[in-house]
């Protein structure tokens, strides 16, 4: 195949700059699909176009008179033109002599562009000017030319960009979306030779999918757009379908029948046992998913569940209820694993306060562990003395070895990939529990967590009172003083929460929490001494020591960047502030707001913005309308997209639209295709097609 240069006849220039935007091959330009497309079908007179819309329309006389002058420092070309009927109409083109020039008296135009009224003329400005050829005088319609074949003449230009649906493809750093779409035109040819269908034809059939070839281009150029929608639906479906096999395939791969399997009768006086000795009552949800997860250790295969769960919902009292009755009914182990140090000390506190009266040994391994203590940790654990595990990610590839681990629980799912679960594998592939406090709207989960059965903690806890939220200026944030002064001297404690900054700007984030800081010391003098400060470039040591001061009541009111989104439970936090809320995302706020509420104390939520009404207003308003984390995600997969959610999609997963992510049917329709091919060709062996596909384009991805 020739390279990209000769096929395009182009410049180096234009392959640098192609390269600069990722194609370097001819497969990667006919990839590089239009961000929109223009009906270019229908060809009107000028008096049937609408003004300020964008239309076509072509010129039946000849140009009348060409001028030039400035303005402002900017050469104007004005083109007069005339039409049948003596109506006058211009073409105004700013500082380009190259396009005024191809515009010459005696030809005829075919003109893309909105019609304005300026200055009493009717006006396009700087459209799109197609030359073509006519008859040098007729009465005829568009359409008429069209039938005799007039507008079939002899013409590169024609062919690609008129009575067609025309493709507009993002401008690259100089490269014109028209010449773009020229270029494209003249190598669709060679879409047969580069490529080939790798999904069974019965499978095309079945699902009423066009062939790959035929896809790409009438992703380009259409005939209509209906099939230009039907080829875009086989992009989302090869997509989505690239998740939906490697899911199952994981799945499978996982999920192997144990050896010598052994159906045993469930012992509901095992977790009965643990949960009347609970401090509190457990809500229907959280024993739907007890019941769920209990019924699921029983079965010849491992579990393999995520658990979403609100971040009021107190999930950690479900699994430690599973890890109770996983030692009692088979003497196996359990490991709690956390993205964070602080996190994974939570975790060990709460699962010793409700394991160890029980019985049950519960340890904590992380990296500040001392070298002698891990020795001792290691050594208990293989030999089975130690029941629980809790660890942190840091340590997951240290030398471990257990007697017989049967339950896993990762927290905060979307910080684990697939490599870090492969690695329980070595231990006979144990029962997975993934937990997430980010809500994640059902399609979503549908798309892309289908290697999992989902279940959903949606209620408070018995005892605890919705957050009260309220959008604030900065001037009524100053008022709030005197109100939060008397709850802290009632023993409440206060979040102030500055502003989202990304991974890129951590001395940003230093700086604004910094600065929020020193505006709290200066706003509430009386607490002096009594005011930490906490921000991602802190050492771990610093921040647990920050944290701790604020539970023992050292500090009664934080100024803290995002770290405190995940996991940290203080009760007698009850108040919040969120400076230029507009800056975060719901969910993100959702989850900051988590952080308070975590007893019977009302609480309260403040979002501070410089705006209160119009669209930030509105999307605000949300959190002040619902404590509903599913809903909050519901609408910022309508804003955002899948990508920010999921936090971790990469490699075009991420820009699939919401239209799609919505469409259950389609969803389940990907899920039943995915099901079809790995029972009729498992591991994909008569599929080496398929099989490279899915190995040039996803095998790192998840991973």
């Amino acid at each position: 195949m020739s390279d990209l240069k000769t096929l395009l006849k182009t410049t180096p220039k234009y392959i640098t700059i192609l390269a600069k935007n990722g194609i370097t091959t001819i497969k990667d330009f006919l990839q590089y699909y239009p961000r929109t497309y223009e009906d270019r079908s229908t060809i009107r007179n000028l008096n049937e176009l609408v003004f300020n819309e964008k239309g076509i329309t072509a010129t039946k006389w000849k140009i009348t008179s060409k001028s030039i002058f400035s303005r402002g420092g900017r050469r104007i070309y004005d083109i007069k033109f005339v039409d049948p009927a003596g109506n006058k109409w211009y073409i105004t083109i700013f500082n380009s002599w190259f396009l005024a020039s191809k515009i010459q008296e005696g030809k005829r135009y075919i003109i893309v562009g909105k019609p304005m009224i300026k200055m009493n003329k009717i006006t396009f400005s700087h459209p799109d000017v197609i030359e073509t050829e006519a008859p040098e005088e007729t009465n005829l319609e568009p359409e008429t030319w069209n039938e005799l074949g007039i507008w079939n003449v002899q013409s590169e230009t024609q062919t690609y960009n008129t009575w067609r649906i025309f493709p507009i493809y993002s401008e690259l750093n100089g490269i014109s979306p028209w010449r773009f779409a020229q270029k494209m035109r003249s190598v669709l040819d060679n879409v047969d030779s580069i490529f080939h269908e790798y999904l069974p034809n019965e499978l095309l059939q079945k699902f009423w999918l066009p062939a790959v070839a035929e896809t790409i281009k009438a992703m380009h150029y259409p005939e209509s757009f209906e099939q230009q929608k039907w080829a875009n639906m086989r992009i989302f479906f090869d997509r989505l379908l690239r998740v939906q096999l490697y899911s199952l395939m994981n799945r499978q791969n996982y999920q192997q029948e144990k050896q010598g399997f052994i159906w045993e009768e469930i012992m509901w006086d095992i977790v009965k046992e643990i949960v009347d000795k609970l401090p509190f009552t457990l809500t229907n949800s959280q024993k739907k998913v007890i019941k769920m997860i209990t019924e699921n250790i029983h079965e010849p295969k491992p579990m393999l569940r995520l658990l979403q769960w609100d971040v009021w919902s107190g999930k950690t009292v479900v699994a430690a209820t599973s890890a109770y009755y996983t030692h009692k009914k088979f003497g196996g182990q359990s490991v709690f694993m956390a993205p964070l140090e602080v996190l994974a000390q939570q975790h060990y506190r709460t699962l010793a306060k409700l394991l160890m009266p029980l019985g049950l040994r519960v340890e904590l391994l992380t990296g500040s562990v001392t070298r002698d203590q891990k020795l001792k940790i290691k050594k208990d654990l293989q030999a089975g003395h130690i029941h629980v595990l809790v660890w942190t990610h840091a340590v997951l590839q240290e030398d471990v070895q257990f007697q017989n681990l049967q339950f896993v629980v990762i927290d905060e799912q979307h910080k684990f990939g697939v490599k870090q679960r492969a690695f329980f594998k070595q231990f006979g592939a144990p029962h997975i529990l993934q937990m997430s406090a980010t809500p994640i709207p059902r399609s979503m989960a549908l798309a892309f967590f289908w290697e999992f059965d989902v279940s959903v903690i949606d209620e408070m806890p018995i005892g605890r009172l919705p957050i009260k939220t309220k959008i604030i200026s900065a001037s009524e944030y100053a008022k709030l003083k005197p109100w939060m002064l008397d709850r802290i001297k009632k023993g409440e404690k206060v979040f102030i929460v500055t502003p989202l900054i990304e991974e890129s700007e951590k001395m940003e984030e230093l700086k604004s929490a910094t600065t929020e800081f020193e505006e709290a010391k200066s706003l509430f003098p009386e607490l002096k001494g009594k005011i930490g400060l906490l921000h991602g470039r802190m050492k771990p040591k610093e921040k647990e020591e920050v944290m701790n001061a604020f539970k023992t009541g050292k500090i009664c009111l934080l100024v803290s960047t995002t770290v405190i989104e995940v996991g940290i439970d203080i009760p007698e936090a009850t108040i919040m502030v969120i400076k230029n809320a507009e800056r975060f995302w719901l969910s993100q706020l959702h989850q900051l707001r988590g952080r308070i509420g975590r007893s019977d104390i009302q609480s309260y939520c403040f979002l501070e913005t410089k705006s209160k009404s119009g669209d930030i207003g509105k999307r605000l308003g949300a959190m002040e309308d619902t404590n509903d984390g599913f809903k909050l995600a519901e609408l910022d997969l309508q804003n955002r997209g899948a990508g920010e959610i999921l936090w971790t999609m990469q490699s075009g997963e991420s820009d699939i639209p919401l239209e799609i992510l919505s469409d259950l049917k389609f969803l389940e329709k990907i899920q039943d295709a995915a099901k079809w091919i790995l029972e009729k060709y498992p591991d994909l062996n008569w599929l080496p097609g398929l099989k490279k596909y899915l190995e040039e384009k996803m095998w790192d991805v998840l991973a």
